[in-house]
């Protein structure tokens, strides 16, 4: 890193010695034998081919030679030629991109905003270690490779006996704090009230923010001044939640604003410095700053004023015995008490401003508490101009739905039941209506959940089966139930099993028919049994011949035996 610094070195090392003999400067007890660097806050070391005090590591500027101004700067080219060659540098810029010198890949955009924080808020300083820290976790972000904290030459770097082994603590610590802090930044204030009367205090919570990490920004100062009910002025510095709080008390009414003004941030841009000479570093520029501002407003009133409650329930009849609180921002009680036979509840002879209104207790047991909600108490408003409608809900119904076999009654899981309101159809017959939900049965063939009831009397639903459990009939008939405030209600669907399938009966193979040995010569007329005839007349001939035969030897024969006249 940075070539060719020797000449500089060895006249400057001369000088050193001389500030430290006349103690002018502060040696750690670490360093057997400091070497600060002639170039700026930090120290001489050997470059990465062994050459004794031919570079650097550290910042670029006061004490040393100066780069741009009194600013000190901070290489971002370990291997390239130092400022020296650079012929000269241009102003500041920002860059929102930034390509390694040493791997030739980009560099992630985070990288920047973290390298931009840690020279932001660590970089203008002429303690040595600390500028070493800085330029080691400069080449961290924007540099890597070998020269990454963990790198070999990285690690090189920051071994050498010269250098205090304060540098390398400080360069873990800062990568680390980057990682969480770094910019841009977000301030935020809200005031504990939007409105309030005369003489009262508003806190006002602060918080800083980092936009990159979501994390809160501790050890920042926030200047604060409120206007336009008086002139109030203060700061707080956030904790480690990166949170303040401060109070005004309000003058005279109107509206108020407070603006908050958070300066000194790490900068959140990287500022580069380009050399003439493209063969030379790209500096950094040390010490940028950034701010973060935010605005609210306050509206102050004077008189006192009411609220008048009208406590009803959902179909619109009054409930006695409920009873509320009203709390102010800090959460004490300024009025309480419980309506009467009429519904009503009067909290008379308060304070403008806004206010928690709480419910404690319905009086009754099926109905809810409401949730707590703000009441604004509006200077010279009476309370029967400045009526609050509070609606008690009915307790939501415990629906348990089961899914059985129609024949076993046995629970069965994978079923889809939609749960369907009521409504009438122009027949005025009750119907399903909208769907409200779906509903599929688990392992234990149930499902459970939440009802709405809107009457007292209950609200009327409607289950209806979509999906068939495996090996089911689908049985689409709705069935209809009601939910009660309060209550539990169960319903149970049965389906039936599919039968099995029984396949047909297989036919026998059919005999073959046998063939006649001759086969008639092509042509002859068809089988019509004419073609046994002439067997029948050749058997009928030969019986007659041998009849004959027979006849004709027997009359011989009787001619023989006769006597002879």
């Amino acid at each position: 890193m940075h070539p060719r610094i020797v000449r500089v070195a060895a006249r400057s090392l001369a000088v050193a010695i001389a500030a430290g003999a006349a103690g002018t400067l502060a040696w750690s007890p670490a360093q057997a034998a400091p070497a600060p660097s002639p170039l700026g806050p930090g120290y001489t070391i050997p470059d990465s081919d062994g050459n004794v005090d031919a570079s650097h590591i550290g910042a670029y500027g006061p004490p040393g030679p100066k780069v741009f101004g009194n600013a000190e700067t901070y290489c971002a080219d370990p291997e390239r030629k130092g400022p020296a060659d650079a012929g000269r540098y241009s102003a500041p810029t920002v860059v929102t991109s930034w390509t390694s010198s040493v791997t030739g890949m980009p560099v992630p955009g985070a990288n920047l905003a973290y390298a931009s924080y840690v020279i932001g808020r660590y970089g203008q300083t002429r303690d040595h270690a600390q500028a070493a820290a800085v330029d080691a976790s400069v080449y961290e972000w924007l540099a890597g490779g070998t020269y990454g904290i963990d790198g070999t030459r990285g690690k090189q770097r920051l071994a050498y006996p010269v250098v205090s082994p304060t540098a390398r603590t400080l360069a873990l610590r800062y990568i680390d704090e980057a990682k969480r802090y770094a910019g841009p930044y977000a301030l935020h204030i809200s005031p504990s009230v939007t409105k309030t009367h005369t003489g009262q205090k508003v806190t006002l919570q602060v918080k800083v923010t980092s936009t990159l990490t979501g994390a809160a920004v501790p050890g920042v100062t926030v200047k604060l001044a409120e206007s336009g009910s008086g002139t109030t002025t203060g700061k707080i510095t956030t904790d480690q939640q990166g949170a303040g709080a401060w109070k005004f008390t309000v003058g005279r009414a109107g509206r108020v604003t407070v603006r908050a003004t958070a300066t000194g941030l790490p900068g959140a841009q990287l500022k580069v410095l380009t050399p003439q000479d493209p063969a030379a570093q790209r500096m950094l520029l040390a010490g940028d700053t950034t701010t973060a501002e935010d605005t609210t407003t306050v509206d102050v009133t004077a008189a006192p004023g009411g609220v008048e409650i009208h406590k009803k329930d959902p179909e619109g009849f009054v409930l006695t015995g409920a009873a509320f609180q009203l709390l102010d921002s800090a959460g004490k009680v300024v009025a309480e008490g419980k309506t009467g036979a009429k519904g009503l509840l009067v909290l008379d002879g308060i304070a403008p401003g806004t206010y928690r209104l709480r419910e404690t207790s319905t009086g009754d047991t099926i109905h809810d508490l409401v949730p707590d909600q703000d009441v604004t108490i509006t200077e010279g408003r009476a309370v029967h101009a400045n009526p609050l409608v509070v609606i008690d809900p009915f307790k939501k119904a415990d629906f348990l739905l089961r899914k059985t076999d129609k024949a076993t009654g046995k629970t069965l899981p994978g079923a889809v039941i939609n749960i369907r309101s009521d409504e009438v159809g122009p027949d005025g017959e009750h119907r399903p209506g909208k769907q409200l939900l779906a509903l599929t049965t688990g392992k234990d063939g149930t499902a459970t959940s939440k009802l709405d009831v809107t009457l007292k009397a209950g609200t009327r639903y409607w289950a209806t089966e979509t999906t068939a459990p495996n090996g089911y009939q689908l049985d689409s008939q709705p069935v209809a139930f009601v939910a009660k405030p309060g209550e539990h209600v169960t319903v149970t669907l049965a389906d039936t099993a599919i039968p099995p399938t029984v396949p047909p009966p297989t036919a026998p193979p059919a005999t073959p028919t046998q063939q006649p040995s001759s086969i008639p010569p092509s042509g002859s007329l068809a089988h019509t049994g004419a073609e046994t005839t002439p067997w029948f007349l050749a058997g009928a001939g030969s019986l007659l011949s041998i009849g004959g035969a027979l006849y004709l030897t027997a009359r011989r024969r009787r001619a023989l035996a006769s006597p002879v006249d």
